[in-house]
Parts: structure tokens; sequence; C-alpha cells
């Protein structure tokens, strides 16, 4: 094989960027400033009734006050009656670039402030070349005839005056360059920091371990409906603030099926069909409680509050898949899952949200964003709705309402309606709710 083709094969789309680490680093930046300026015309409705008032009005000159175009000047202006002929019964308003030393690629944004300091009309250009002594802006800004109506009161203040309120962005050319040797070292650092921390992972018996896992999990993780024959209250103060939000929501546990598995109890549960497969394998990993404490939150706790069982710094899970736990120690130590992809999204989404890793649990929840079906989406949408993960659980109500004569036809979505009434529900409302929207705006 050819070497263009061996590192070629290198190249892995799920494989992170330390593993193959670039040859060099380059930056493409481009400059933009952005600076406001506040205009306020009294008596403002003079202008408008006096036949022999002021064409033009010239706000004072204003610049950037800090950047490279800190030597430029501004000027807003104002039509009371219209520029022209066509915008007579407008107020036309512009920016004007008063001097400088090029043209600028710039655009302005306009708006209008009450007295209550509520913005109104707001209005964007796009991006326009200014030559020096040009200008940019609206010619047909506001009707004049809207300051007489009842909207007058929105829009002037009680002194009659007229506030307006500008904002210039001004872009620069882009560069690139070549990152600087001391931030390439940098990142090479970081790299080989990476993996140093796997390889004290994957040789922990040899560095110096303090801590064991043992994984034993059952054959099944369920997703279990609690049938409580009370309410559960709807906020503790003595819970921390993550827990009572939980508690407050909880509908759901996590079980892996045994008497005594590692779901929370309930007084009644009943279990659904909903289950993920898995491949019950018992494995122990050697891990190091200093890097763990500072990774994860819940780790730190357990280690704080010395739970861990008989005190002989072993830690058993039984609810979590070996390859999963794998998966959770690697990120863990390197910031980098390997493997992650639609098949074990799901369980690594739940190890993410078990021990606050919420980096692990967003690039799950985007796998399993991506990966939405007929088939899986309304076990998707129980799982997000079970760890509070609101945009993907929004997502997934969104895929429903477009596919709902499909999805309530599956074996699962029958399942979530005899068993979850409560979110099955909320998809319908949702569904009908957004689906009513859609129909008024087209």
């Amino acid at each position: 094989m050819s070497n263009s083709n061996t590192e070629r094969s290198n190249f892995r789309s799920n494989r992170p960027l330390s593993s193959n680490p670039p040859h060099s680093i380059c930056l493409t930046d481009r400059k933009v400033v952005s600076f406001t300026h506040l205009w306020t015309i009294d008596h403002f409705q003079s202008y408008l009734d006096d036949p022999q008032s002021p064409r033009v009005l010239f706000s004072s000159y204003f610049a950037p006050t800090f950047g490279p175009h800190t030597d430029t000047s501004w000027c807003l202006k104002l039509y009371p009656k219209g520029v022209n002929e066509k915008s007579v019964e407008y107020i036309s308003l512009f920016v004007k670039y008063v001097r400088g030393r090029s043209d600028l690629l710039a655009k302005a944004e306009f708006s209008l402030i009450n007295s209550r300091g509520e913005f109104h009309i707001v209005r964007k250009t796009p991006y326009h070349v200014f030559p020096t002594g040009g200008d940019w802006g609206y010619s047909e800004y506001l009707m004049r005839m809207v300051l007489t109506t009842q909207r007058k009161s929105e829009l002037l203040n009680s002194d009659q005056s007229l506030k307006i309120f500008a904002r210039v962005i001004i872009v620069g050319e882009s560069s690139s360059s070549i990152i600087h040797e001391e931030k390439k070292n940098t990142y090479e650092s970081l790299v080989s920091l990476s993996t140093h921390f796997s390889s004290l992972l994957t040789t922990a018996k040899e560095n110096c371990y303090d801590v064991t896992i043992i994984v034993r999990p059952e054959q099944f993780n369920n997703l279990i409906y609690e049938n409580k024959s009370h309410d559960l209250p709807s906020s503790s103060t003595s819970l921390p603030k993550r827990q009572n939000n939980r508690i407050k929501r909880k509908r759901y546990s996590t079980n892996s099926g045994g008497s005594n598995g590692a779901g929370e109890s309930s007084d009644e549960t009943i279990s659904t069909t909903l289950a993920i497969p898995s491949i019950s394998t018992t494995m122990t990993f050697y891990a190091h409680r200093s890097i763990l404490s500072a990774r994860s939150p819940v780790f730190a706790a357990m280690f704080s509050h010395s739970m861990l069982e008989d005190q002989n710094s072993t830690i058993e899970i039984t609810d979590l898949q070996a390859e999963t736990v794998r998966c959770l120690l690697e990120y863990i130590y390197t910031s980098n899952v390997e493997d992650i992809n639609e098949h074990n999204a799901i369980e690594i989404f739940k190890a993410a949200d078990k021990y606050q890793l919420e980096f692990l649990k967003q690039k799950a929840e985007l796998i399993m964003s991506n990966s939405l079906s007929i088939s899986n989406c309304t076990m998707l949408f129980i799982v997000a709705d079970l760890h509070n993960a609101n945009d993907l659980k929004k997502r997934i109500l969104n895929f429903i309402m477009r596919n709902i004569l499909q999805v309530i036809e599956t074996d699962d979505w029958r399942i979530l309606v005899e068993q979850h009434p409560v979110l099955a529900t909320e998809a319908f409302v949702y569904s009908a709710e957004h689906a009513a929207s859609c129909a008024c705006s087209s």
C-alpha cells in the first residue's frame, strides 16, 4: 500500500483529533467593530407640523471607541418629510460615513426607543460599501401618519421627543495565519497529556490505581413507569437544586430488571416491553479517584461521603453495560470517545447523565437526534423525558408531529399510550397545537 493510502486510511470520521494531530495549525480571522449612538430629537412633532421646518436633520458626529477605525467619523441623517417625492409620506433615516481613510464595508441597525426604554421599528440594512461621504439607510423608514395615531405614545416620549438608537457594524478583510509556535506547542502538549492519561487507564494496575470498578449488568435495561398512589412533592428545600428538579419531574426510573436492581424503588411498578437488549458481561476496571473526582461531581460526592462499598475502594455498577463504562472512563481520562454511535448512544447518554458529564451527554444527544426514525422515536421520547433533555425532547416532538400517522401505528406507541399516558397526551397536544399554528401561518 502506498504512503498516501496509508495516511488516508488513518483519518476515520469517528476518531478524535488527538489520534490525528495536524502537522500545522492555521487561524482565519476577520476584524469586526460594532459601535452605537443614541440621538434624541426634542419636540419632534413640531418638525412634522411646521411647513417651514428643515428638510434634513443631522446628529452630532460619532465614532468607534476601539479598534482600527477610531479615526473615522459618522453621523445620522433624518428627513422628517422624506428624502424625495416617492417618500414624502415617510420619515427617511440614514447613517453617513463622514470622514475616513478608505472605503469601508459596514451595515446599520436603526430603532426607536420610547420613555419605557422599549425598542420599536427595528430595521437592519444589508452590508454596503461606504465611500467617504456616502450614506446608507431607509428612504421609507416610518410612515409619518403613524406618529399621529394611537401608536404615537409607543414611539414618542412624554416630552414629544424622538429617540433614535443606531448601531454600525464594520467588517474588515479576512486573513489567515499559521498559529505561533508557542500555541502549537500548547496544543501538542494537550494531545500528549491526553495520551498519557489514556495510558493510565489502560495500564492502571501498574500505575498506582486506588479504585476498582466492577460492572455486573443485568440482561436488560427496562424503562419502568412509576405508578405512585400519591403525587411526589413538587419542591424540597432540603435537596440540591439538580436533585429537586429531577424528583419533581420523575415519572420513570431506570431499573435493571432484578429484585436488587439499581433503579429507584416505587410503591408499585409496571414493566413495559420498551427494553434495550444488552449482553450481560461482568468486567473489572481500575481507576484513580483523583481523576474521577475532578471530572465527575457524582464521583467526587461519592468519595467525599465515604460511600464506597464496604469501604474497600470498590464501586459496583449494575445498571450499565461494561462497554458503556469503558466509554465513560475513556471520556473521563481523555475527553474523547472513539466508539460512540447510534447503537450505543442511548446507554452512553444515560451514563453521562448519571455521572453529570455534560459534554459527553450533549455528544450522545446529538447522535440520538440525528438517528431519529419511526421505529425509535417513542423510546427516545421516553429517554429524553426521563433525563430532562429538553432540546432533544422538542426535536422528537417535532418529528412525531410530522410523522404522527406512521408513529401511532407502531407497537411502541401503543405501549406508550397504555403505560405512559401523560407522555402520550403531551405528544398529542404538542402535535395539535403546532399543526394548527403552521396552518395559520401558511
